[in-house]
């Protein structure tokens, strides 16, 4: 997953440049040389939804039906954050303008909240919940899984693998190849 836009452009700074980090297609491109699945996501800053929704739809045009859409559903930096009347006009105008119905990533803490707008849009859970705070490697299984349903789950904001210097946040996806394609294909 490549965070790859933000609001709806009205941010700047840290890589961002009016809400689109400058270093996301580099990254999909380089999961696409590889022939490995990839997806991409918006992280919702509360700036308006339906403006929110366009300008992931028209920033990341390119990647349709070819990786898997997400929507980063989260507290920090998000002034709609606890609104899921937010995030339920966030989602029908995307899937209106797309076609696609994305993952939605939320904390576990969160999940009983959005899991009905998410289920309402038709589309995937992608729920982050921690064991712990410690740096860790892949796991196939990871730390309470199965406790609830999701589509992929992520289990550690601190992964360390081979060849790469630095965090990387870490998640399983439920499913194979397969699995996954029907997801980005989805409205093609």
């Amino acid at each position: 997953m490549v965070q790859a836009t933000w609001g709806a452009g009205e941010f700047t700074g840290n890589g961002i440049v009016r809400g689109v980090w400058t270093g996301a297609d580099a990254k999909i491109q380089r999961c696409i040389a590889l022939s490995k699945p990839f997806g991409y996501m918006h992280y919702i800053r509360g700036v308006g939804a339906e403006a929110e929704a366009r300008f992931f739809a028209v920033n990341t045009v390119g990647y349709l039906h070819h990786g898997l859409p997400a929507v980063d559903w989260e507290a920090a930096d998000n002034t709609a954050w606890g609104d899921t009347a937010y995030l339920d006009r966030f989602l029908s105008r995307y899937v209106r303008l797309t076609g696609v119905h994305p993952l939605v990533y939320v904390q576990q803490s969160a999940m009983a909240s959005v899991a009905p707008v998410a289920s309402r849009h038709d589309c995937g859970l992608w729920v982050a919940q921690y064991a712990d705070d410690a740096p860790t490697g892949y796991q196939s299984h990871p730390w309470n899984e199965g406790a609830y349903a999701c589509a992929m789950r992520q289990y550690s904001p601190h992964g360390r693998l081979p060849g790469y210097a630095g965090d990387l946040d870490l998640n399983v996806f439920y499913g194979d190849r397969a699995a996954w394609n029907k997801y980005v294909m989805r409205g093609a």
